[in-house]
């Protein structure tokens, strides 16, 4: 069957199908239909043996096909046959973010405000995942409250702190020495009189880090990501990236030039196949191969190795974001770089100190000196920014220092005792972690009402997560980015597990009771 086959008819007139061949008693049928039913309605309705249909007793002796039947037709069921329900409720649970992506009108203030009342229902419903706020430092406990003032204590994978230096003594000194020797001032652009004794220090730390010697600062990781793609890509240009990159990746791909190519996650031939046609009509202008090392959502990496010598065969250059796996993985804190012996060898680095670092800021590396200046003058968010404070700057080369220590190495082999005791048990418990072992767990839920609900029962019940759904992931692929410390210990993994699981399961009871859909 063709994907064009597929999309002819949609899930309603598909289960309307099944239940039909099922009052005959038809489980062939059942299971033909079953197969076009859409990978959504499948992960939301994970109670259905979508697959196996045909393997049940058609003559119902068993009970299942009358099971069955049941629960299809409570999915199914019309919306005015259902229980009564809050109208905040399933306007915040029915709608996504998307739905308001391309809003009508001439006046930009006043067509916001349909996004704005979604937005409000959902504070309302306590579904709005966004814009809490730390009661104090967090650590693999944290006290937080929602944007109700609703306040909560919990086990925390909601920070991105994968070492656990936020509370570490030598980082807090190292801020405070820093307060004390230059104050809080950043005197402005690192162009102009912003860098310090310190900066050049932290320089010269990530290069030996990365193998890479040529390091440029920048005030955040997004603008180091931003700043390097448009800071080098001229309109003529060609851009090549993935289609999973980062946010900060993919606009300045697009900031660029509007030669951008989005490729196949993590597909290395693809990329080969798009050089080669780029260069069958263009041999004259750049081209600039982008992808992440960890991606944030799927926990997963390229075959870097491969994808740095497709790029050189085809005279591209090639760009790593290693933003969430340089200092948490890898030998010595080298990241997915390190993994694949890759330190000094890819062309440009960039990455982020607010994952390993407990910082703010980012920086762009790479073996030319001439490259380094270029980006420097070019790149707007390094030149007309202001540069990094001094208390940050000192705080993330403190973290440097203690990541390539034996300190370093220990604080790495607890987190990813803590990453494996969650992996285990959530995915012992049969729910769906996503990708491979690394400072970030991605649970997938998939559809957005059940993430949303078990969201909301976390807060009560002392887990605090990061439920992410669109723009973070495409709609109907939502989860939880839970992000693991090295200060968590195996228990209270476990136990998040846990609590996480029962939440998910009183989320679908609810929404079974509430809506008509996904009993269990």
């Amino acid at each position: 069957m063709t994907s064009t086959d597929l999309q002819q008819r949609d899930d309603g007139e598909l289960i309307e199908a099944i239940l039909d061949a099922a009052r005959r008693g038809d489980v062939a049928t059942m299971a033909r239909e079953a197969a076009e039913v859409s990978e959504m309605t499948r992960n939301w309705a994970t109670h259905i043996p979508w697959d196996d249909l045909a393997a049940l007793d058609a003559s119902g002796a068993d009970g299942e096909l009358a099971r069955v039947v049941a629960d299809l037709t409570e999915m199914w069921e019309p919306a005015h046959l259902r229980n009564p329900v809050d109208p905040d409720e399933e306007y915040a649970l029915d709608k996504n973010a998307y739905d308001f992506y391309r809003p009508a009108g001439r006046d930009l203030l006043a067509r916001t405000e349909d996004f704005y009342g979604w937005v409000q229902a959902r504070r309302r419903t306590e579904t709005w995942q966004y814009s809490r706020v730390l009661e104090a430092a967090p650590d693999s406990i944290a006290e937080i409250t929602n944007d109700l003032g609703k306040r909560t204590r919990g086990i925390n994978f909601n920070s991105q702190d994968y070492l656990s230096f936020n509370t570490h003594p030598a980082i807090r000194e190292a801020a405070v020495r820093a307060m004390r020797d230059y104050g809080p001032h950043s005197a402005g652009s690192p162009m102009v009189l912003g860098n310090t004794r310190i900066s050049d220090e932290l320089e010269a730390a990530l290069g030996e880090l990365t193998g890479l010697e040529h390091v440029t600062l920048f005030s955040t990781g997004w603008s180091a990501g931003f700043g390097a793609i448009v800071g080098l890509v001229r309109q003529s240009d060609h851009v090549v990236i993935d289609r999973l990159a980062h946010s900060c990746l993919q606009q300045g791909a697009r900031a660029a030039t509007r030669n951008v190519v989005r490729y196949e996650h993590l597909n290395v031939e693809a990329v080969r196949q798009h050089l080669v046609d780029i260069r069958s009509h263009d041999t004259r202008n750049g081209i600039l191969v982008v992808t992440d090392g960890l991606f944030s959502v799927d926990a997963d990496w390229p075959d870097l190795v491969t994808l740095q010598r497709v790029c050189r065969e085809h005279d591209a250059t090639l760009l790593v974001d290693v933003a969430h796996d340089l200092g948490a993985m890898g030998p010595g804190g080298t990241g997915v770089l390190g993994m694949q012996g890759l330190l000094g060898e890819v062309d440009i680095v960039m990455g982020a100190f607010s994952k390993s670092f407990c910082s703010n800021g980012g920086f762009v590396a790479s073996r030319s000196p001439a490259l380094k200046q270029y980006v420097k003058m070019f790149s707007g968010s390094h030149f007309f920014s202001n540069a990094l404070s001094p208390v940050q700057t000192a705080v993330v080369r403190e973290a440097a220092r203690i990541i390539r220590s034996p300190e370093g190495d220990e604080l790495r082999a607890r987190l990813f005792t803590a990453i494996h005791a969650l992996r285990d048990e959530l995915t012992g418990r049969g729910l769906t972690c996503m990708g491979e072992p690394s400072p970030i767990v991605p649970l997938l839920i998939g559809n957005e009402k059940l993430a949303r609900t078990a969201n909301r029962l976390l807060f009560d019940r002392g887990v605090l997560a990061f439920m992410v759904e669109f723009p973070v992931t495409p709609t109907g692929s939502s989860r939880f980015r839970l992000q693991v410390q090295a200060g968590h210990r195996p228990e209270e993994a476990r136990e998040a597990a846990r609590i996480i699981e029962g939440a998910i399961a009183d989320s679908r009871a609810y929404l079974s009771s509430a809506f008509g859909s996904a009993a269990r």
